[in-house]
């Protein structure tokens, strides 16, 4: 498995406002991700469930994948094995049991912190959604998954609210979109590798 070498920006301080985000529309492209939010973004769903839309701070990202979406949600939903393609934000580890459901807790290290997440909802091969406070930031991070044509179309979307967010909006925006952006394009870097060594090469073409 191959493992991406750019540096993810996560933190209490890589946090923006939407005001200041550039509007693009999320890219369905084989090329790397790029932010895309504005206010008049439509946002992604989770059995209903959505990133805050009253926070002060939401970011996403998108990128176009070039594998089976069955490969994609493995790799997304194999939190213990995060640190084999995103090593930057573990060490990550599952505490409940079984397999990824509503309630199913996980422990990860976003830049040194350490941080507790609850998953909200989840949709086989289709979306999660998790709760991830930590040092007085409430965060809601969601990921969608769409058959498109020419692959998956992989969606990250993040909201964060709380004192320190508000303390330091308008200078953390580019981190923060630089940490999605980061996410999704080591998962199609790593998920069209596996594809490729699987013999795929071309499936999605």
């Amino acid at each position: 498995m191959m493992k991406a070498r750019r540096t993810v920006l996560w933190g209490a301080a890589a946090v923006a406002a939407v005001a200041t985000a550039t509007a693009v529309p999320a890219p369905a492209m084989a090329g790397e991700a790029r932010p895309a939010v504005s206010h008049t973004t439509a946002l992604e769903k989770c059995q209903g469930v959505t990133v805050d839309r009253t926070a002060p701070v939401i970011a996403r990202a998108s990128v176009l994948i070039k594998a089976s979406v069955r490969e994609i949600w493995d790799l997304h939903t194999d939190i213990d094995a995060w640190d084999t393609w995103i090593p930057e934000i573990t060490p990550a580890q599952k505490k409940t049991p079984g397999p990824l459901r509503p309630g199913s807790v996980f422990d990860w290290s976003p830049q040194g912190m350490q941080v507790t997440s609850t998953v909200t909802t989840i949709q086989r091969n289709r979306c999660t959604a998790w709760a991830a406070p930590v040092n007085g930031i409430d965060g809601v991070h969601l990921f969608t998954f769409k058959k498109v044509r020419g692959g998956v179309l992989a969606t990250t979307e993040e909201s964060w609210a709380g004192a320190p967010v508000e303390a330091d909006v308008p200078g953390n925006q580019a981190a923060l979109e630089t940490g999605l952006v980061d996410w999704v394009n080591r998962l199609k870097t790593t998920a069209e590798a596996d594809s490729d060594c699987a013999g795929h090469k071309g499936r999605y073409r």
